[in-house]
């Protein structure tokens, strides 16, 4: 296991623990916590699609060319992208802000320099093709208008079918931070600290 995954789950059940220590600020019914509660529905399901419909585009070809169709040709880093998404998405999930702004830092520590290295890989590999692509494509905010698609695409089912069920988990962050919601509103869950 690479020590970006590594480093990725212990941040990520850090933050998870932390977060389920404090209490959300905002009661559970308040049209605030109703509004992070719809934001983090909609960030987790624009995570899991998004990355879904990366992996179309890059199953069976990551490190084999320089892809430049579909997310790929808008940003250099779709499916990160989408990975933050889904970070910000599971922090709105516990109804706070301190928890959106905890995961959406380690979604940062923990990808950047992954993006960074994965970049210097590819520039190795690729050499001027992948420069090219640089100077066409931004690195991680899309820009729309750069966007191209092949009308048929070939795929590696065995790696869409796990990217596939990964993406599928997303949504379930979800039920974990209103579960924590819940406990702390019953009591059940102790509370040390307000986050809001």
């Amino acid at each position: 296991m690479n020590i970006r995954l590594v480093l990725s789950r212990c941040l990520t059940v850090g933050a998870v623990a932390v977060c389920c220590l404090g209490r959300s600020h905002w009661h559970a019914e308040s049209p605030f916590a109703l509004a992070l509660e719809s934001t983090a529905v909609a960030f987790l399901l624009v995570g899991a699609i998004g990355r879904i419909w990366c992996s179309v585009h890059i199953a069976g070809r990551k490190n084999a060319e320089v892809v430049a169709h579909g997310p790929y040709s808008v940003c250099r880093n779709p499916l990160y992208f989408f990975s933050m998404f889904a970070f910000m998405g599971a922090g709105l999930a516990f109804e706070s802000l301190t928890a959106f702004a905890i995961f959406t830092a380690v979604f940062f520590l923990t990808h950047w320099p992954t993006i960074l290295r994965e970049e210097k890989y590819l520039r190795g590999v690729f050499g001027a093709d992948f420069d090219a692509y640089c100077a066409r494509v931004p690195r991680f905010f899309p820009k729309l208008s750069l966007y191209q698609t092949p009308s048929t695409l070939t795929v590696d089912t065995h790696v869409f079918t796990k990217s596939l069920r990964e993406s599928g988990l997303i949504p379930l962050a979800f039920v974990g931070g209103q579960a924590a919601v819940l406990a702390h509103e019953a009591g059940v869950l102790p509370s040390f600290f307000t986050m809001w």
